[in-house]
């Protein structure tokens, strides 16, 4: 019984609403009139428009490509500083006839270490 009284007052209620709406809609004046017309006519121009070059947009995608752009360029120029391996001494080690100097590596390193510090 609750819902029944519920939807009839409900219906009584939206009846009385649109009666009301339809009766000040009827009797407003001229100059509220045009301003509403024009403020409808504003909104049906916004949503003809694109937004996708609103100028915020713009910005954000500048931004964007600027970002890339200097992180881009800061990797590729900063390379890492690899050491060189010199060549001779691994030759050195690995030689047939320097079997002597594979004897005593220590020996090597030292040689190694103090051709690399001059």
């Amino acid at each position: 019984m609750t819902k029944q009284f519920d939807s009839n007052s409900d219906a009584t209620l939206q009846e009385m609403l649109v009666k009301s709406l339809d009766h000040s809609v009827e009797h407003m004046d001229a100059r509220t009139l045009s301003r509403l017309n024009q403020a409808r006519n504003r909104a049906l121009d916004q949503t003809g428009r694109s937004h996708l070059f609103n100028s915020q947009w713009v910005k954000a995608a500048t931004f964007a490509v600027l970002v890339v752009t200097v992180v881009n360029g800061w990797l590729m120029f900063t390379t890492p500083d690899v050491q060189q391996m010199n060549t001779d001494d691994f030759e050195l080690l690995i030689a047939n006839e320097d079997f002597e100097l594979l004897q005593d590596l220590d020996f090597v390193a030292w040689m190694i270490e103090e051709e690399n510090a001059s």
